[in-house]
């Protein structure tokens, strides 16, 4: 009797010693997945710190950039502005310029060149002497004579002083009649004469008495009125 009393008690302890073998089993597999989970997460958690550590860093860079174009802009609105300013000063001042050239252009006088005559002419010893006459106008107030070749004198006569010259045995004396203007005795002369007033005049061309190679000779000559 004893014996068999026993055997359910030895069953018993055994099926509870197999249960706390499995449920430690099972308690230690938990804990393991549990840990491992706690670990997966963990690192989870790491890499998403880690990340937004990253894209933080990346938006402070960004942010700074920002800033530092947003002062480059400014700084770039403020020389446009300085710019636009000394911009409109020139333009003012290009204004002015125009406008003082333009009332320039008006005060100038335009000169006017009329060929009057351009040639040869025969000069003789003694006479008789060579004119070229014309006539000026209110504006023609100038007249540019040039001439060359052998020793000469150029005159400018009005018509008074003309019809006297015409008259006058001078040639061997060269106590001429009186003249406008007169020129030195030249083998070559260029100069502008002023005309008192309009009228008809004389350019006349003689040879000196005083010519040591006297004889015929030709000049060329040029005569412009002088417009202003």
């Amino acid at each position: 009797m004893p014996q068999a009393a026993m055997a359910p008690i030895s069953l018993y302890k055994l099926t509870t010693i197999i249960l706390i073998i499995i449920t430690a089993g099972t308690t230690s597999a938990t804990a393991l997945y549990y840990q491992q989970q706690n670990t997966t997460l963990t690192n989870r958690v790491t890499t998403i710190n880690n990340n937004l550590n990253s894209t933080q860093h990346q938006l402070d860079t960004q942010t700074t950039q920002i800033d530092q174009l947003q002062n480059t802009n400014s700084q770039l609105l403020t020389t446009n502005a300085q710019l636009a300013s000394i911009l409109q000063q020139l333009q003012r001042q290009i204004n002015g310029l125009q406008g003082q050239l333009a009332n320039l252009t008006k005060t100038i006088p335009k000169t006017t060149y009329t060929l009057v005559s351009n040639g040869s002419i025969a000069i003789y010893e003694y006479g008789p002497a060579q004119y070229i006459p014309f006539t000026s106008t209110l504006s023609q107030t100038k007249l540019n004579i040039t001439f060359s070749g052998g020793l000469t004198i150029a005159m400018l006569l009005n018509q008074s002083q003309y019809d006297t010259f015409l008259k006058c045995n001078c040639y061997n004396y060269d106590n001429y009649t009186s003249s406008t203007w007169s020129s030195p005795a030249s083998t070559f002369y260029s100069t502008i004469v002023a005309i008192p007033a309009p009228n008809s005049w004389y350019v006349t061309f003689v040879e000196p008495a005083n010519n040591p190679n006297r004889g015929y000779f030709t000049d060329t000559e040029t005569l412009q009125l002088i417009s202003t």
